[in-house]
């Protein structure tokens, strides 16, 4: 039911509009039907537009600044260089409205229908845009830094030359989006959809894009330094010229990728360009899997076995620079697993190494692991140029470990050490994806249930079933033959 304030400033703001006046501020206009009406260069700052019909209204510089505008019906409106910072406009209907030029900085869009709206040169900075539809809109040199955008529907939208650096566009649908030339320093397109979108020339330095999808994208000359794009799916995408310095190059899905040449220049000046001869080349220079050490803990972690370890890998962080980053974990009541990611494979018998020193089977895990460079290097006739080096280099980061962990003390732990006296497993992971246990305690992931029902760790097996998880010299060298060898 109207209220007699509004029906007051809906039928006084007409008139004093046709009288010259343009100050409305505060004014309460909820569900008024204004369609086709002319308001060119009014002030509504503070007002409540809720629901309201302004279907094709004329609005060119008008201040909307802080106002309630949500649900209202602005579709094909004349909105260009309008005023609508902080302004509240959740579930509007803006389709086909003219935005040219408006500035709406800080406005919440939130759900908002603006399928083939024009925004070009608009500012947008920090405004909310979640799960709008935004489908053929056209954003070309518009400014979006720091605009929300998850889960945004974007698909043919144009967004040249755009300033999307710092946005968040995670779970957005931006198939077939036009993001030439765009800066997207910064953003996070994880888990976005950029199949077929047009992306070249854009700058992507720094941004997250993990797990998106780039299928069959236009990365021509695109600047993807610093890219976190683990998981992301560039299978017959096009990346020829990409700018690509200190870009990690595992975990990426390359299938048919089309690429000539890459830009490795700290400066993305061409100073440094690797060519490809062929389309295998520009397969093996990406691989589809990080480098990580696992190791397998057969025991939950409680909170103080947490603190701990997580004292103990900071002292070895303190002295040895190769222990960069914590391990990620996953535990439940009977097992723990930690991942210790990698750039280079040549550094996996290194950090093993040092990353199973807490456990009461380092003295076993140790000499797996330098009985598996032994085998490395008694194959040294059987290996090519590339891998002799790959060798050579895993010796020279893991030789300097040997003894050298005695000044790093392990904290004072629990009475009953049941997690850190808990039978291990050793696995490594090459770039190819390829696993292989380098240490695996006889008890491990064996119980014995007794007739009572009573379950217990099983006695274990001799010292000869132990030796048998050592890794042969056949399944070593396959490992081997997996590792990243492209020289660039």
């Amino acid at each position: 039911m109207e209220t007699t304030q509004q029906v007051m400033d809906s039928d006084r703001v007409p008139l004093l509009y046709a009288s010259g006046e343009r100050a409305f501020h505060q004014s309460n206009l909820r569900g008024v039907r204004w369609q086709g009406r002319v308001f060119n260069g009014a002030d509504f700052k503070g007002s409540d537009f809720t629901k309201a019909h302004l279907q094709q209204a004329q609005l060119v510089q008008t201040n909307f600044s802080s106002t309630q505008l949500a649900q209202a019906r602005l579709s094909e409106a004349q909105l260009s260089k309008s005023w609508f910072k902080r302004a509240d406009l959740q579930r509007a209907q803006l389709n086909g409205a003219n935005l040219q030029e408006a500035q709406m900085k800080q406005a919440c869009l939130a759900w908002a229908q603006m399928e083939g709206t024009d925004c070009r040169k608009a500012s947008l900075i920090a405004t909310n845009l979640e799960h709008a539809n935004l489908n053929g809109a056209d954003f070309s040199q518009a400014v979006l830094s720091g605009a929300d955008l998850r889960f945004a529907e974007l698909r043919h939208a144009n967004f040249q030359r755009a300033n999307l650096s710092g946005a968040n566009l995670s779970g957005a649908n931006l198939r077939w989006v036009d993001l030439s030339g765009a800066n997207l320093r910064w953003a996070d397109l994880s888990d976005a959809k950029l199949s077929g979108a047009n992306l070249m020339g854009a700058d992507l330095s720094n941004a997250t894009l993990s797990h998106t999808s780039l299928v069959h994208a236009d990365l021509t000359q695109a600047c993807l330094s610093r890219v976190h794009w683990v998981g992301a799916d560039l299978s017959q995408a096009t990346l020829t010229g990409a700018k690509l310095y200190e870009t990690p190059r595992f975990g990426i899905q390359t299938k048919d990728l089309v690429c000539e040449w890459v830009d490795l220049s700290p400066g993305g000046d061409r100073a440094q360009v690797h060519n490809f001869t062929n389309a295998q080349q520009a397969q093996q220079f990406f691989r589809p899997a990080r480098p990580q050490v696992q190791i397998s803990i057969d025991a939950g972690m409680a909170h103080y076995d947490n603190f701990v370890l997580a004292s103990f890998y900071h002292q070895v962080a303190r002295k040895f620079s190769l222990f960069k980053h914590p391990p990620s974990f996953e535990s439940d009541q009977r097992r723990t697993v930690l991942n210790f990611v990698l750039e280079k494979e040549t550094d996996l018998l290194a950090l093993a190494y040092l990353a199973v020193n807490p456990f009461k089977e380092v003295k076993s895990a140790h000499y797996n692991i330098q009985k598996l460079l032994s085998t490395l290097q008694a194959l040294e006739s059987k290996l090519t140029v590339a891998e002799q080096k790959a060798v050579e280099q895993t010796s020279q980061q893991l030789q300097p470990l040997l003894g050298q962990l005695k000044p790093v003390k392990m904290p004072s732990a629990n009475p009953s050490q049941s997690f850190f006296d808990a039978p291990i497993q050793v696995m490594l992971q090459n770039s190819s994806g390829e696993m292989v246990t380098l240490y695996q305690h006889s008890q491990f992931g064996k119980r014995i249930v007794n007739i009572s029902g009573t379950i217990t760790r099983s006695a274990g097996l001799p010292s000869e079933a132990r030796r048998a998880s050592r890794i042969r010299a056949e399944e070593a060298l396959g490992f081997l033959q997996g590792f990243y060898q492209l020289e660039i």
